[in-house]
């Protein structure tokens, strides 16, 4: 059968984050947490858009074996294609490929329903716009019904069930008119493999969408414990050089000397180990960020944190009369009293992370220790 298909593809869209994330993880107070399987079954349409993004995106494309490409359909003239994941190059022919078909629907898929999908396919390789997919998926949120599985597990008695429905379910549920079920369909349906049209169940959909990075904030599961934050490297990186430069300002006016470097004033322990504490702070507050990027799947959540410190601390770090390190000092000591409410990283925050916070705002260019 000739592929014709040239259709354009659209790549996965970016999964948008989950709204308030913060509590659906554990161990925050708020109440007991939510069973995966549940919390599935109570996906609006836009969950569960989303939740399929983050399952196709970081799943499918990045832990299914041999996958080439993962490409996102879907809407009016997607030839009854949501989700298609290719196996081969464009350039092989035939090329391989799976069709995923993620619908939300008010209950449980039944055969009733699903077979006009399977007339769509059936249509479309007749025709010659595409290829049959080696498999084809219905990815629902409530799951399928028992008849439709028990359809689904004999393919013989699925073949006959679309024949014997044709008319009712996918007649006129495929194209804008009637496909009548002729007698070229009638050949085609009796050489398909009908063995290619599966369902994942709900809990089996859930286990691969916990080996992503998106599972832990989407079902409330706990967090895995903080590492380490790592030790500053012996010279400055590039991307500390803004708050590096506002301290040297601060600690030079301090000296009365314009300084660049910290071995201009190693002699003096005070400064010294200000700048070295600093640095150790800083790093401590990107570990924080690479929790909320690794774990969470946003580092959205760090970056509204830091304009809580940042709006928390306006008044401490624009005060008037006071030298740089006064003004450091000032706000460093509020941003340990720092009220944080429920702010989904508030529980791993720790000490270093508030202090650190303060120079990741002078990394920014949001404050500046030296005013003269």
């Amino acid at each position: 059968m000739h592929n014709s298909d040239t259709t354009s593809f659209e790549p996965l869209s970016a999964p948008t984050p989950w709204p308030n994330a913060n509590a659906r993880l554990l161990g925050l107070g708020v109440g007991l947490p939510v069973q995966p399987l549940d919390r599935l079954a109570q996906f609006s349409p836009l969950d569960f858009e989303r939740f399929t993004l983050e399952w196709a995106s970081d799943y499918i494309a990045n832990k299914l074996v041999g996958v080439y490409e993962v490409q996102q359909r879907g809407g009016s003239g997607d030839k009854g294609r949501d989700l298609i994941v290719w196996f081969d190059a464009p350039s092989v022919k035939p090329r391989r490929w799976r069709l995923y078909q993620c619908k939300h629907y008010g209950a449980r898929l039944g055969e009733g329903v699903a077979a006009a999908e399977i007339g769509k396919v059936l249509h479309y390789t007749l025709k010659g716009d595409y290829s049959a997919p080696e498999e084809y998926w219905f990815i629902t949120h409530a799951g399928v019904t028992s008849d439709f599985q028990d359809l689904l597990d004999n393919p013989d008695e699925l073949r006959a069930y679309i024949l014997a429905e044709w008319d009712q379910r996918c007649a006129t549920k495929i194209v804008k008119g009637t496909v009548p079920l002729d007698a070229a369909m009638k050949a085609h349906i009796g050489s398909c493999d009908f063995s290619i049209f599966r369902a994942k169940q709900p809990l089996e959909l859930i286990k691969e969408h916990e080996k992503t990075r998106y599972h832990l904030t989407v079902f409330g599961a706990p967090l895995i414990e903080r590492p380490p934050p790592p030790i500053p490297p012996s010279a400055v990186a590039a991307g500390e050089a803004e708050y590096v430069q506002q301290l040297l300002l601060a600690i030079g006016e301090a000296m009365g000397k314009a300084v660049t470097d910290r071995s201009e004033f190693v002699h003096l322990p005070i400064h010294a180990k200000l700048f070295d504490r600093s640095r150790v702070t800083f790093y401590c507050a990107e570990n924080l960020k690479e929790l909320a990027r690794d774990q969470m799947a946003d580092v959205a959540f760090f970056e509204t944190l830091l304009n809580e410190f940042s709006d928390g601390l306006y008044h401490d770090y624009n005060a008037t009369g006071l030298t740089g390190l006064q003004r450091l000092s000032a706000t460093v000591k509020a941003a340990q009293q720092l009220q944080l409410g429920g702010h989904v990283l508030a529980p791993h925050v720790v000490a270093n992370d508030r202090e650190g916070m303060c120079h990741q705002l002078a990394n920014e260019k949001r404050v500046s220790w030296y005013q003269p």
